[in-house]
């Protein structure tokens, strides 16, 4: 009866930031820090979810290069993990967005293969095309990712030490983070004004944290 047991996972839920976090942790340890960080993006991109043709924001994207950067540069206080969050929160919409021209690419593809494939009769090998669009999305987002991390550190290496004064005299707390990452269901609601809304009261907030 027990023949055959199979495992079902959601691999969805293994690009969620807490996910990431515990992953994270388990390789380089301090799992307080980590998870404190991955809350904050778990709650900003809580309305995140794949639904339709809908593409969401990369949260991994985003997670993998805050965890990167707070690792490099030994940064733990809830005013820097602001000041990290601010600055790879793109790299959600970047992403999501080079995902969309991947899909394009291999609709072509897809269309090409199948009319090759009826004016020959060839044999219907979807095995292969799968292979390929696999291959190419982890070349393509690794290549993308590896940039724009590089990118990132050399822009905190010059950067870090004018905005440290700053940085250091917040008062921030990590329940003001938090809070302010659950905005994050704003997003939800899909309604432009509201995204325009929470923006503004980022850039505020970011002013009142570090002043």
């Amino acid at each position: 009866m027990f023949s055959s047991f199979r495992f079902f996972v959601n691999a969805a839920l293994l690009e969620r930031p807490l996910v990431i976090g515990f992953a994270w942790a388990a390789f380089y340890g301090d799992l307080d820090l980590t998870l404190k960080l991955c809350l904050f993006y778990e709650l900003f991109w809580l309305d995140g979810i794949p639904a339709g043709t809908h593409i969401p924001p990369n949260a991994a994207a985003s997670t993998l290069a805050g965890l990167s950067l707070m690792h490099v540069f030994r940064l733990t206080s809830p005013a820097e993990a602001l000041f990290v969050v601010a600055t790879t929160a793109m790299l959600g919409r970047l992403f999501a967005a080079l995902e969309g021209v991947q899909r394009m690419v291999e609709n072509i593809v897809l269309s090409r293969y199948t009319a090759a494939r009826e004016r020959t009769k060839a044999f219907f090998s979807p095995g292969k095309l799968i292979r390929r669009a696999l291959c190419d999305m982890v070349l393509l987002n690794g290549v993308a990712f590896s940039v724009a991390l590089a990118g990132l550190i050399a822009l905190y290496a010059a950067l870090l030490p004018r905005v440290w004064p700053f940085l250091a005299s917040s008062g921030a707390t990590w329940s003001q983070l938090w809070i302010l990452g659950s905005l994050g269901g704003v997003l939800s609601l899909r309604y432009r004004p509201a995204y325009m809304v929470l923006a503004g009261g980022m850039g505020l907030a970011m002013a009142w944290f570090l002043l």
